[in-house]
């Protein structure tokens, strides 16, 4: 079963949900606000995944600038990083998609189709 990471409130989070309805896909919806990831199993994505660390950060976001993330994300563990994306939801790059407890795609660049699902 896909899970689809989201902020319902987001236009591109939407525009998502979307093609994976229209590609017939079954998945779970989850709030990346009322159910933020835990720090253990953001640990886990960031330790399975191919993506850089940065990646899954919402580098856009209020709260990034707010903490002045862009100079600390580079020198950040793998531990460190999730323990701060686990603290806020908000921080975390949205949509993901995850499949198997594996990070399938962070953000929404290539269509959900070019994946091959």
């Amino acid at each position: 079963m896909l899970q689809f990471i989201e902020y319902p409130k987001c236009s591109t989070c939407r525009k998502a949900k979307a093609e994976l309805s229209q590609l017939g896909l079954d998945f779970e919806a989850v709030d990346i606000v009322k159910d933020t990831p835990s720090k253990s199993q953001i640990l886990n994505w960031i330790e399975k995944s191919d993506f850089e660390l940065k990646a899954f950060f919402n580098t856009s976001g209020l709260k990034y600038r707010e903490l002045g993330l862009k100079e600390k994300v580079p020198h950040l563990t793998a531990r460190e990083a999730a323990d701060l994306l686990a603290a806020d939801g908000m921080l975390i790059k949205r949509p993901l998609l995850v499949q198997d407890g594996k990070i399938l795609q962070i953000g929404y660049r290539k269509t959900y189709g070019e994946l091959g699902l």
